[in-house]
């Protein structure tokens, strides 16, 4: 049993399985995810959890080499884009490019975030050992 970090099964598994390259999101609880993409609901209300804490909590696990966001979420969403542009880097785009992309995510992990373009795709890296 783990003892620390993530404690959700389905959402350890899924991010064990990622692989260099794969894509994956993070959204808030109102993005549209296209039939057939996986989704792993963490949302047990409206609001709950939030966004920042459940990826602050993704990225202790996993590899990162590349993060996408909406170009909205600058002037909506002052908490996620310092997340997006600081801590990720992210490259922010058109929000109608953002879904399209959700459509070749692996999965996306859905949270109960009611702010608006609370969202991230991220591209799983490789940790190499030095």
């Amino acid at each position: 049993m783990r003892t620390s970090g993530l404690i959700h099964a389905e959402l350890i598994s899924a991010l064990v399985a990622l692989r260099h390259t794969d894509t994956f999101a993070v959204s808030d609880s109102g993005l549209p995810v296209p039939a057939g993409v996986r989704v792993i609901d963490l949302g047990i209300s409206y609001g709950l959890p939030r966004f920042l804490p459940v990826v602050e909590l993704i990225l202790d696990e996993v590899t990162v080499e590349a993060a996408w966001g909406s170009a909205d979420v600058a002037t909506a969403n002052p908490e996620a884009v310092d997340l997006l542009t600081n801590r990720l880097d992210a490259e922010l785009i058109d929000h109608e490019e953002f879904k399209r992309r959700i459509g070749d995510c692996r999965f996306v992990v859905r949270t109960g975030e009611a702010k608006p373009y609370a969202n991230v795709l991220l591209r799983a890296g490789v940790p190499w050992l030095r």
